[in-house]
Parts: C-alpha cells; sequence; structure tokens
C-alpha cells in the first residue's frame, strides 16, 4: 500500500546566512532548523492522507511535470492547501524533458512554460 512518509533533516545555517534572518520572526538566536518533509500520495484515494499532512506542516512543496503539467488531483489538492492557509511553493520538474522531447526553440519553449506557469497560477 502507498502511504505519506515522513523524513526528518536538521540544517544549520553559517553565520554569513543567518544574518539575513535575525531581522525575522524565524531567528530565536539559533542557527539550526529541524525541518520535516512529508511525502504524500495525491492520488484521489490518498486524500485523507493529503488532509492530515496539511494539517500539521508551514508550508508545500507542489511539485508538477512541465509537460504533463497540472494533474487531475492537484488543483483539488492545492486548493485544500489554501483553505489550511498553507502557502505553496510551485516547483516545475523534468523541464528538460521538455526541450529535449517537443524540440522546441526558445523563445516558444519560454511560452509554453508561461502558458504552464499561468495556469498554476490560476488555482
Amino acid at each position: 500500500t502507498i502511504k505519506s512518509t515522513g523524513v526528518s533533516l536538521y540544517y544549520e545555517l553559517d553565520d554569513y546566512n543567518m544574518q539575513f534572518l535575525e531581522q525575522t520572526q524565524f531567528h530565536e538566536g539559533k542557527n539550526g532548523f529541524l525541518i520535516y518533509l512529508i511525502d504524500s500520495p495525491g492520488h484521489v484515494d490518498f486524500s485523507s492522507e493529503v488532509s492530515a499532512a496539511l494539517r500539521v506542516t508551514d508550508g508545500a512543496l507542489v511539485v508538477v511535470d512541465a509537460v504533463s503539467g497540472v494533474c487531475v488531483q492537484t488543483e483539488p489538492v492545492l486548493r485544500q492547501a489554501l483553505a489550511e492557509r498553507i502557502k505553496p511553493v510551485l516547483f516545475m520538474n523534468k523541464m528538460d524533458r521538455a526541450h529535449l522531447e517537443l524540440q522546441l526553440d526558445q523563445e516558444i519553449l519560454y511560452d509554453f512554460f508561461q502558458k504552464k506557469e499561468e495556469k498554476n497560477n490560476a488555482i
């Protein structure tokens, strides 16, 4: 069976990068951050797991295939994330595949990605 999986990461910023966070609400006098990543299936059969994952997260990374674009279940998951007041970050994956398989020149490829991005932002 497919289930959500979680991974814990500890990341420590150096002093140079930490100076950019010192003036924000995220600075608590520590240089380390504990990051939990929850990979949740996007299939409609796992909507309850997506709901549970969204309730315990501070953000969402939405991975969209550059050629296929937004899949059927991506839109409801994004709407659910927005309803939970989570600000999703869009990541377009497999951009090299679009260049290699579609064999488009740079301007047409740029327009292609721009249209995909507009469709993602419309959600």
